[in-house]
């Protein structure tokens, strides 16, 4: 899976620093290098490289078929991933723990990347709750993940809603401010619902770090329209656009009643 559906965003929005206000030269902005990395508890570690493009240019990210691709865990030991396909690095033997820091090395052209994010520790997804909302003028239905957050805990989410086995490009990120310690039905809405009564909605619980989520809610402002978009702020060294992440990953799905 993609990690990150809206690279459009990070094309769009080239970096010249992690917190700088720019502006943007659609026309004349340089391809640069993309990383997409994560290591979960129930899934082989993978990292995805490709070349951004011109904003006039075809939405086809070129793969990067020459990087040297390493993972290091918390106790020292060292996880190359091999290229499975174009662009894409996977160790089906590395699988994440809570509470581990993992490292992310990434050669390419000479030049290396490197990141580290440390995997939470889970928070479990009780359940799919479905309800309908009056929103925008219409009564919609909507999907509320149910689970409760620790306390005294700083906890991060993510949230990828798949429709009918399609993924939504909607992104749902959030933390636990508003529900420290409490149980959390907070809803999935989208303005621009294409939820129908019968549909299979499958929801990924993503229990991130703190650098992660500051980078999602950078992609997040940029799909809301940010009256001053800034850069994302991605977590892996040398200026290249990406995130590298380690996180739990859990699925549930549920039918929308007709």
């Amino acid at each position: 899976m993609r990690i990150i559906p809206a690279i459009l965003f990070l094309t769009i929005v080239l970096m010249v620093s992690c917190k700088k206000i720019i502006n943007v030269d659609l026309k004349n902005a340089p391809p640069a290098l993309v990383i997409e990395g994560m290591v979960t508890n129930s899934s082989p570690a993978k990292v995805l490289i490709s070349k951004s493009v011109r904003f006039s240019a075809d939405n086809v990210f070129p793969a990067v078929t020459d990087a040297l691709v390493t993972i290091t865990d918390g106790g020292g030991n060292v996880y190359p991933l091999l290229q499975t396909s174009p662009g894409t690095y996977v160790n089906n033997n590395l699988l994440g723990i809570p509470g581990t820091t993992y490292r992310l090395q990434v050669i390419e052209n000479g030049t290396t990347y490197t990141a580290t994010s440390t995997m939470p520790l889970q928070v479990n997804l009780d359940s799919l709750l479905v309800s309908n909302i009056v929103f925008a003028g219409k009564i919609i239905p909507i999907v509320q993940p149910k689970y409760t957050d620790p306390a005294n805990v700083a906890n991060y989410y993510w949230f990828i809603q798949y429709i009918n086995g399609v993924e939504n490009q909607r992104i749902f990120v959030w933390d636990d401010n508003l529900t420290n310690g409490g149980i959390s039905t907070r809803p999935l809405i989208e303005p621009d619902s294409t939820i129908n009564p019968g549909d299979t909605i499958m929801v990924e619980m993503r229990c991130i770090d703190k650098p992660i989520y500051q980078y999602v809610r950078g992609l997040q402002d940029l799909q809301n329209n940010a009256a001053t978009p800034a850069n994302p702020t991605s977590n892996i060294s040398g200026g290249v656009l990406g995130y590298f992440s380690a996180h739990t990953r859990q699925r549930k799905s549920v039918i929308i009643p007709q």
